[in-house]
């Protein structure tokens, strides 16, 4: 099968690396824009905070996670997957009731731990304002921007990527003859062809930090695990640290600005003032891509055929996407059959 990709952003990167598995004669383009995966955290969790409910099918999407990047750490020779247990401060007493029924519900959350109890088992904790810290196993997180940067220079090694523009009319084009299958990958950029109609593919403006210590008397945020406290710090090496994020709708440009780096930073001095000796060393934005209902589009481009659609992971993914590139896979194989709750034919409003 000849497939064309379009887009090296998470999901490009995903797909190409599983189409060239299969064994494929696969190409990937990319317009060279700024993209979120660039700059993501790549934090993943299988539990959702607000509510403490487990996230959309954690378990496997959890085992699809680690079994495709620890494929692709073998395939680069090099490190990308990292779990870590998540630390979430309790707010307060009620939370802490509504946390302790969910514990002896869920696999993946212990019973609120009081503070002597986590510095036994985290040294490195900061203190919680007296209503313990919850455990959250099976958390961690992926280095997507070096995951990105290492399958793309395979790419230009193998003669597979260009640097390119593309518009979705060039699927019904004399171009397209060329390949037997193209897969957008475009994320939120597909919003902005106007080509032809396209879904309803939403922009999620994120601000992240990231924070360095220079001097060996700094007190540091933690090493072994992620911190949440509303936002939360990620330990990336030893002493570099990311801290995030904002989330922002109608808003898509990349300008960092110094409002949120400035909120960030207030907040972290609030519930981690251990950390407050950090240093900024660098601001990112990016757009991650969302769905009206939250799914990833995953499936054939309505009323053009042979374009495919793989869009919409949004703030989780590097947690759903690996699970959704296999059901790709198996729908460009012909072993399944789309799947509505993915199908990228329910954002569009035209049809």
């Amino acid at each position: 099968m000849r497939i064309l990709v379009v887009g090296q952003g998470l999901a490009g990167t995903l797909i190409s690396h599983a189409a060239l598995r299969e064994g494929w004669d696969c190409h990937v383009v990319d317009s060279g824009a700024p993209a979120a995966s660039s700059v993501a955290a790549g934090m993943f969790n299988p539990m959702s905070f607000r509510r403490i409910l487990e996230v959309w099918d954690a378990a496997i999407h959890l085992d699809a996670l680690n079994s495709t990047y620890k494929e692709i750490e073998r395939d680069l020779g090099t490190e990308l997957l990292h779990f870590l247990p998540i630390l979430k401060r309790i707010p307060n007493a009620s939370y802490a009731d509504d946390w302790n029924e969910k514990a002896e519900q869920l696999p993946w959350i212990e019973p609120v731990l009081t503070d002597p109890q986590i510095a036994q088992r985290f040294p490195d904790a900061v203190k919680s304002d007296g209503h313990g810290f919850g455990v959250v196993n099976g958390g961690g997180w992926v280095n997507v921007p070096k995951l990105i940067l290492a399958w793309r220079s395979r790419l230009q090694q193998l003669g597979r990527f260009s640097i390119q523009q593309w518009h979705t009319t060039e699927a019904q084009s004399g171009l397209a003859k060329s390949w037997d299958v193209i897969v957008d990958c475009r994320g939120c950029a597909v919003t902005r062809d106007h080509s032809a109609p396209g879904p309803d593919i939403r922009s999620n403006r994120g601000e992240i930090l990231t924070l360095g210590s220079t001097s060996p008397i700094d007190s540091p945020p933690p090493h072994s695990h992620i911190l949440n406290f509303g936002k939360w710090t990620l330990p990336v090496s030893q002493n570099q640290w990311r801290l995030g994020a904002s989330y922002e709708w109608n808003r898509t440009d990349l300008n960092p600005t110094p409002e949120m780096a400035r909120f960030l930073m207030e907040s972290l001095e609030h519930h981690a003032p251990e950390c407050s000796a950090l240093n900024i060393q660098a601001h990112d934005v990016g757009e991650r891509p969302v769905s009206r209902d939250r799914r990833p589009a995953v499936g054939p481009w309505p009323e053009i055929d042979g374009l495919f659609l793989f869009n919409g992971l949004g703030t989780r993914g590097v947690l759903i996407g690996p699970r959704w590139t296999e059901h790709l896979v198996q729908l460009l194989n012909g072993d399944t059959q789309p799947v509505d709750i993915v199908a990228p034919k329910r954002l569009f409003s035209h049809l």
